[in-house]
This record gives C-alpha cells, sequence and structure tokens, in this order.
C-alpha cells in the first residue's frame, strides 16, 4: 500500500514560499520613517514656533543669526533659543527649553549634524527678547 504524498507536499511548498514572503515584508523598511527629515521639519515637531520678521530692525537681527545654528538666549533666568534655516529668509524659529530638548531628541534620532543640533553660541540680545515676545503674542 503507497501512500499518494503528492498534494502534501504541494501544501508544505506553499506555506513556506507565503512565510519567506511575510519574513521579508516585515523586514523591510517602510519608506516614511527611512526618509530624511530637514531641519525645519524637525523644529516644528519639537514645538519650535515659526517666526516672521515684520519690522527692518527684526529682519536685520535675523541675519547677524548663524544659518541653521541653535542660538540661546538667557533672559531672567530663562532660556530661549532662536534657529535660522535659512540665512535669506525672513523667518527663524523660537523655542523654549523643552522644544529644544524634544529637538535634540529628533535630531538625534535622524542623525542631524551637531552644529545643527547643538547651541553655537549663547548671547544675550534684546532683539531676541523682543523675538521671542513677538512670536508669543506677548506685547500685542
Amino acid at each position: 500500500m503507497t501512500i499518494d504524498r503528492g498534494p502534501w507536499k504541494s501544501y508544505v511548498l506553499l506555506a513556506m514560499m507565503l512565510g519567506i514572503v511575510l519574513a521579508g515584508c516585515a523586514g523591510a523598511p517602510s519608506s516614511s520613517s527611512s526618509s530624511p527629515k530637514s531641519q525645519d521639519d524637525l523644529l516644528t515637531a519639537a514645538g519650535f514656533t515659526s517666526y516672521m520678521a515684520k519690522t527692518p530692525q527684526s529682519l536685520a537681527y535675523l541675519k547677524t543669526l548663524p544659518p541653521q545654528e541653535i542660538v540661546k538666549h538667557n533672559y531672567q533666568g530663562t532660556n530661549r533659543f532662536l534657529v535660522c534655516t535659512d540665512q535669506n529668509s525672513k523667518a527663524c524659529y523660537v523655542g523654549d527649553e523643552a522644544a529644544f530638548q524634544r529637538y535634540q531628541n529628533l535630531a538625534n534620532q535622524e542623525d542631524i549634524a551637531a552644529r545643527k543640533r547643538n547651541v553655537t553660541q549663547e548671547r544675550w540680545d534684546p532683539e531676541a527678547l523682543q523675538l521671542w515676545a513677538d512670536s508669543q503674542w506677548i506685547g500685542r
């Protein structure tokens, strides 16, 4: 008496191929997680506020900031951070300590260059205080 193993082999082979295909799909990175994020995207995701210079004085001040670097301002014991991602733009990003910490975590995950994720300068400029106040709608 012989046992017909033909259909059984086909099912086992089909199950093995399906398992290999599914394992390959599970290991492939998704396109959304592998695409690099820009510094602007990370700053926004971290909670920095976009600020547009409204006066010639504000614009002139923004031009003094190093492009794509973080400048820390300390006012009455509170740290504020300014980042201009494009020196030819009228916009910059302003954030507080919590936004800066979130940005550093995101930048580390995205492997952003150190000069773009760490403070490169510490200043105390009255113009920076006004930018911060304007960005938070204080004094309007």
